[in-house]
């Protein structure tokens, strides 16, 4: 027997594409981690007869509602009152919430508004959600067999409520039902289409697998159904298995790690370190390898060399070289990727150079095309050409996603 999930995110904002619902795509994500599923999905803007009615609606078709947003002190905060009127018991100043509100407000060494006691107006009867990360109290409430979260609008408190009441809640509302068990697959280098080509045929029983476009990567979410964890579990390991063996050499993670997190355990248990020289990226490679903590242990330096000069002057790049080749071509960037790691003395260099377009393109080298060096200690210098497609910000975080890659390729290989 399935359990049905809904989430209603509310909100003019959301309808008006002022704001993108990010409270959705995460809940969606982190359910489907869980071997949960969001069956539907519903954005409503800020009227109260039309919240009313999207609460009315889902309750005939799912067993929980997880509703965010609308729990401020201002008069288009809908939710609290339209919930009200929707189980029928009414508006109380609920003691609990205001006190936690209170509470809030004198840790952040202020004093609690008027206006503010609007947030602690909540249902009769409902079951408060403290909110131990804004001001916003969430609460939980019953109707006819369906039990409705709702929750703060906020993104950190969302999701730090999600965790901290909603999840526990559901999984224990989910007990008995088969067990599920789920990885996500990321991959780099093909497609969707591509992708689904590969695996075609691969469909069977208890197994599903979503596809997500999230350029320039594409993820796979597999989800395994089983008597038991162990047996989910085990399938799941196979499906993942098979997956794998088909895409070889596009699967970068099969638990969900971003590629700067896989290039960032790969060099940490090599002892290796890594210099990046970029110059279309503008610094994107070496942002993204430094978001993950830690990566002072392997990440030692990132040269931005925009301009010919710079190329020159910094990394030692021969003026021949870019007179001759260009400034976007394999001699250069392995020369780049030479210079920067002497300057910075580390163990492995990659470097970028390349047209990020709109304008800039040229028959032999059109908008799109970027070459990405190398050097290291066992493998000497090296350079691919590559040509990508899309808006110049795309163009720029294809060819950070392709260099990170060749790095773990030539760790992977056991530079």
């Amino acid at each position: 027997m399935s359990f049905t999930i809904e989430i209603i995110t509310t909100g003019d904002e959301l309808m008006t594409g002022l704001t993108a619902d990010g409270n959705f795509f995460w809940a969606g994500d982190i359910l489907a981690s869980r071997g949960l599923e969001a069956a539907y999905h519903t954005t409503v803007g800020d009227y109260m007869e039309r919240i009313i009615e999207a609460f009315g609606i889902a309750r005939g078709r799912a067993d929980a509602v997880i509703v965010s947003g609308g729990l401020g002190p201002t008069d288009d905060d809908l939710t609290a009152e339209a919930a009200a009127r929707f189980l029928g018991t009414g508006l109380e100043l609920n003691r609990e919430a205001l006190a936690s509100i209170e509470a809030r407000y004198r840790k952040r060494g202020r004093v609690m508004t008027e206006i503010n006691r609007k947030q602690a107006c909540l249902p009769k009867g409902c079951t408060v959600l403290v909110n131990e990360w804004g001001t916003a109290p969430g609460w939980r409430s019953e109707s006819e067999g369906t039990v409705f979260y709702f929750l703060p609008g906020v993104p950190r408190d969302f999701r730090a409520m999600m965790e901290a009441y909603v999840l526990p809640g559901l999984e224990r509302a989910a007990a008995g039902r088969p067990a599920a068990k789920t990885r996500l697959v990321r991959t780099f280098g093909l497609p969707e289409s591509g992708v689904a080509e590969r695996l075609a045929g691969m469909e069977r029983e208890g197994v599903r697998l979503g596809y997500r476009a999230h350029f320039p990567e594409v993820h796979l979410r597999v989800t395994a159904y089983g008597a038991s964890a162990d047996a989910a579990e085990s399938l799941l390991a196979e499906m993942t298995d098979d997956i794998t063996a088909r895409l070889a050499g596009y699967v970068f993670s099969v638990n969900g790690e971003t590629m700067e997190e896989v290039l960032g355990g790969l060099l940490r248990e090599r002892g290796l370190t890594l210099a990046t020289a970029e110059s279309c990226t503008g610094g994107l490679i070496a942002h993204r390898v430094t978001n993950i903590p830690g990566s002072s242990e392997y990440f030692l330096e990132g040269v931005v060399s925009y301009s010919n000069e710079a190329k020159e002057k910094i990394l030692g790049v021969p003026h021949d070289a870019l007179v001759e080749h260009g400034a976007v071509s394999g001699p250069v960037v392995e020369a780049m990727a030479r210079g920067v790691r002497k300057l910075a003395g580390s163990d492995i260099g990659v470097a970028v150079s390349g047209i990020a377009g709109p304008g800039g393109g040229t028959p032999e080298k059109p908008v799109g095309t970027v070459y990405i060096g190398t050097d290291s200690a066992s493998h000497g210098a090296g350079s691919e050409r590559f040509l990508f497609f899309g808006t110049r910000e795309e163009i720029k975080l294809a060819t950070s996603s392709r260099a990170i890659m060749t790095v773990m390729q030539i760790l992977l290989n056991n530079v």
